[in-house]
């Protein structure tokens, strides 16, 4: 038998035809597809063509019937691709336009299916050049069959009853169960108040300053929200697995973080700190917790990582520390700030379609150092213009006590503050104050009032003299 016809590519020359075939009978009917099949997905040269000239006479609000058609091809150069008596066919051959939708569904999951081909014909190409290694090859690839999964939506302008009715059950169930967050929970109760949780498909950038206390925080948030039994997944590409787990038994452990990485038989506490390392580790061997500790990813990669675990089983939180030590490429400082976007960008992309908060932990500019308030700004961020466009909210840390020097030292001894720099919905201006804990690696919330500025001493008053003038 023949095995000439497995080598044509994917297509359906009716589906095609009937498609035009309407669209020449009924051209209002180009509404209904206008917006989710484009000219690509047309497996014939000429079918591309006619489709072409139906977008652009209804972009100029034209008629589109076939003897239009026919006068726009000749305008264009175009008729000897396609003939004035093929175009008068397609209009006398189709009986109808009342199926258009469907057939112009045909047409699109053929279209598909050859670029499924050409991702298989480019992947065993690439594969068998010398220099690709496998992991980049499975992240491209990923990455064009997840774009594939985000097929073009033919959703639409519509009737708000069904979201009145979704938001108004949500509001009773929120009001009948007491329910307080609308999203994930964070370790801390000052940043559950101001974010009222984090929530699905938002990306949250966290910016500061080397030493301020980054990884400590997405390391906290991300273990907490897996031993809350929710899948969270972090991607230490500054830090190691072995830190992370070391700092996360001392955080939620309550141990000091010095004795974990050197337990100390001649310490008084040895026992009770042993008690508390083995109840923490059972805990953390039943968490749902993801660790991915490769140096400098690409966002690609990343993103093909994260999708392929979220397909085993949802992921409910991405924590990336740190955006500014992935793999940007080449050291061309204008490429490295597009790559910066582009990162930002996939992450941003991975919150929407995984539908998870992702946490991006981000350097600061070294300037900030220089100036005499060195509470963080927007501009601070390092490329912020891409990253600032990207992030939904943005929040700063800063530690006033790092600055200390012996002769400037600040009140706000032990003081962090968390603090809101963009945000939809979210009152920006305040701040959230948490309590340096960083013996045990971790942050908690600010307990009493802050500590107040020392009282400035009374300066004793002049002696007055008592020589008068002669």
């Amino acid at each position: 038998m023949s095995t000439e016809h497995l080598l044509v590519a994917p297509h359906s020359n009716e589906a095609e035809q009937a498609v035009l075939g309407g669209l020449m009978l009924h051209p209002a009917s180009f509404s209904k597809v206008a917006d989710w099949l484009v000219e690509d997905d047309f497996y014939r040269r000429d079918h591309r063509v006619i489709f072409r000239a139906f977008s652009e006479l209804a972009g100029k609000s034209e008629a589109s019937d076939a003897v239009t058609m026919c006068e726009w091809m000749k305008e264009q150069g175009m008729d000897e691709f396609v003939s004035g008596a093929y175009v008068l066919e397609l209009a006398g051959n189709t009986p109808s336009a009342a199926n258009i939708t469907a057939w112009a569904e045909i047409v699109v999951e053929k279209s598909r299916l050859r670029v499924l081909c050409d991702i298989g014909t480019g992947l065993a190409g690439a594969a068998l050049k010398p220099g690709k290694s496998s992991g980049d090859l499975v992240a491209v690839a990923t990455q064009k069959l997840s774009s594939m999964v985000a097929t073009r939506s033919r959703a639409g302008l519509h009737g708000v009853k069904p979201g009145i009715k979704r938001l108004f059950a949500e509001m009773n169930r929120r009001y009948e169960s007491g329910e307080r967050l609308l999203g994930l929970a964070t370790p801390w109760e000052g940043l559950n108040t101001f974010t009222k949780g984090l929530r699905d498909g938002l990306l949250y950038v966290v910016g500061a300053r080397p030493s301020m206390g980054k990884s400590v925080f997405g390391g906290q948030l991300v273990t907490a929200t897996a031993l809350d039994g929710k899948r969270a997944a972090l991607f230490a590409i500054e830090g190691s697995e072995e830190e992370f787990l070391a700092r996360s038994c001392a955080a939620f452990g309550n141990i000091p973080f010095d004795w974990v990485e050197q337990p100390d038989k001649d310490n008084p506490d040895d026992n009770e700190y042993w008690g508390r390392m083995t109840t923490i580790t059972s805990d953390l061997l039943k968490a749902p917790l993801l660790v991915d500790d490769t140096p400098y990813l690409k966002i690609e990669q990343l993103m093909a990582r994260a999708r392929r675990e979220h397909q085993h089983s949802p992921i409910r939180l991405i924590v990336i520390d740190h955006l500014h030590d992935m793999d940007f490429g080449s050291g061309d400082p204008q490429r490295a700030r597009m790559e910066i976007g582009r990162a930002a960008g996939g992450a941003k992309t991975l919150a929407k379609e995984l539908g998870c908060p992702v946490v991006l932990l981000a350097q600061l500019n070294r300037n900030l150092g220089q100036r005499s308030d060195k509470r963080p700004i927007m501009l601070d961020l390092r490329e912020s213009g891409d990253i600032e466009q990207k992030a939904d909210v943005i929040l700063f840390l800063h530690r006033e006590d790092y600055y200390d020097t012996i002769d400037r030292k600040t009140h706000l001894k032990g003081v962090i503050e968390l603090i809101p720099a963009k945000g939809r919905n979210l009152r920006l201006g305040e701040t959230i104050h948490l309590a340096n804990r960083f013996d045990r690696m971790r942050m908690v919330d600010w307990d009493g009032p802050l500590p107040h500025p020392p009282a400035e001493p009374e300066t004793p008053p002049k002696p007055r003299s008592s020589w008068k003038p002669r």
